[in-house]
């Protein structure tokens, strides 16, 4: 994920985001889990960052949408967040970015329903 696909990520995502009058976080990864851009629109919660990474980090490492990790078994993510060493967040908002059928990086939101940080992240990954 170069830094040049992140900001247009995440500005497809604000500019969703201010059309429906919302405040939201954004975060990028890379396919290492390496924060790539990370915004914060005016107004927006200030924990909202660092929500956004984590659905970012959760949705990449496993290479689905957070809003299916919520699905997982509650012990399971329970053992399985004590286990790595990022904060697993089974909350809709996460998504993976693909390009070519490659993961290339995540994309997660934050500061909205969960259903709305789904759209957004979905919408603004090009999904």
């Amino acid at each position: 994920m170069k830094l040049q696909e992140a900001i247009a990520c995440v500005d497809r995502g604000i500019a969703r985001a201010e059309s429906l009058g919302l405040k939201l976080s954004f975060a990028v990864v890379d396919e290492f889990g390496q924060l790539v851009q990370m915004d914060r629109m005016d107004g927006a919660s200030l924990m909202g960052p660092d929500i956004a990474e984590a659905k970012a980090l959760t949705a990449l490492n496993f290479k689905r949408p957070t809003s299916e990790v919520a699905k997982i078994d509650k012990e399971v993510l329970r053992a399985l967040s004590e286990a790595v060493h990022f904060k697993v967040v089974p909350v809709a908002g996460g998504v993976p970015i693909l390009q070519d059928g490659t993961l290339a990086g995540a994309i997660g939101v934050s500061g909205a329903s969960s259903q709305q940080d789904d759209e957004i992240a979905r919408h603004a990954a090009g999904a």
